[in-house]
């Protein structure tokens, strides 16, 4: 079997149109008709049927559309990595994240990868995860870090990173100096300072209110962490925040939020596209930083408190 075929096949299927399709594989569109035709000579079963100017796929042509595009993504990373042994490793690698988890997880460890993987060159751009979700679409990055979306995303292949919390950060008139964690119900008397709709996290936010049975009074929504500390440390209200940021003001009490006791918690992500697979040493950043990721929580582990949660002062 040509792999053409196959490509021919999954490009079809995408666009719904042999001449887009055609057009993407910069090939005739008489030639992927034939690749159309020799694919289902070879497998026995028809793929596609007309619908005025499109296409769309059969019944049998559905079921074989995942296993194909398993096929053609193997046989690039198969491909991929005979070149990385056949050569010296080169390459750029373009990753979209959002800031605090910039800051929180890549400084060092980028680092260390550079000096691992002198030939690679890593590019950072900034972003939410929505944003991001639309460059990664366009190709403009190779790979997104974010919080995981609450719906999946058909065309994105995601690994689980690690967990996130919440954690409310506020002056002492606001929150008590203890360990203890606090509720997001009593932390919802109060005006909120939350991130702005740009960030994959502000969903869980939203969602977790909603489960509260109680809508937050939002004073300020920012792109940046650091404008709500500001705001926070004047005693203009509660900043909460992912759990990623370390760096405050040190007037801040910082405490976890808890839903009915249990942290609001949630998955970051790495992401990338289906039908662009990345190469060997994409793969190969993703999994070490997973492990990094891995062991900066296990670090955190021991100095989570145990005890029951606060109670909010009243301002």
């Amino acid at each position: 079997m040509d792999i053409r075929n196959l490509a021919g096949f999954v490009a079809a299927a995408e666009l719904a149109n042999f001449t887009l399709a055609a057009k993407r594989l910069n090939i005739t569109q008489s030639a992927l008709s034939r690749q159309i035709q020799a694919l289902e000579t070879y497998l026995g079963v028809e793929l596609f049927e007309k619908t005025g100017r499109n296409v769309r796929l059969t019944v049998g042509g559905r079921a074989l559309f995942a296993k194909a595009n398993d096929v053609l993504q193997a046989d690039l990373s198969l491909r991929m990595t005979a070149d990385d042994l056949g050569r010296r490793e080169t390459g750029v690698l373009k990753i979209g994240a959002c800031s605090q988890l910039i800051e929180r997880y890549l400084p060092a460890f980028l680092k260390s990868w550079r000096q691992r993987h002198p030939g690679i060159e890593i590019r950072l751009e900034d972003g939410g995860g929505p944003e991001l979700a639309d460059k990664l679409r366009a190709g403009a990055v190779d790979l997104m870090i974010s919080a995981r979306p609450s719906s999946p995303i058909a065309m994105f292949e995601t690994l689980r990173l690690g967990k996130l919390d919440f954690v409310a950060l506020a002056t002492s008139e606001f929150l008590s100096q203890s360990d203890m964690p606090i509720e997001i119900v009593d932390l919802l008397q109060f005006p909120i300072l939350t991130l702005n709709k740009r960030h994959a996290s502000r969903e869980v936010f939203d969602a977790a209110c909603k489960l509260a049975g109680t809508m937050p009074l939002i004073q300020l929504e920012s792109y940046s962490p650091h404008t709500l500390f500001s705001v926070a440390a004047a005693g203009n209200g509660v900043a909460i925040v992912p759990s990623s940021a370390r760096s405050f003001p040190a007037e801040l009490v910082r405490k976890p939020v808890t839903l009915r006791g249990q942290r609001i918690e949630f998955d970051i992500c790495a992401m990338w596209s289906n039908s662009m697979p990345l190469p060997a040493y994409g793969q190969r950043f993703i999994e070490e930083l997973h492990g990094s990721i891995q062991a900066d929580n296990e670090n955190e582990r021991p100095r989570r408190p145990r005890a029951v949660p606060d109670r909010p002062r009243v301002a």
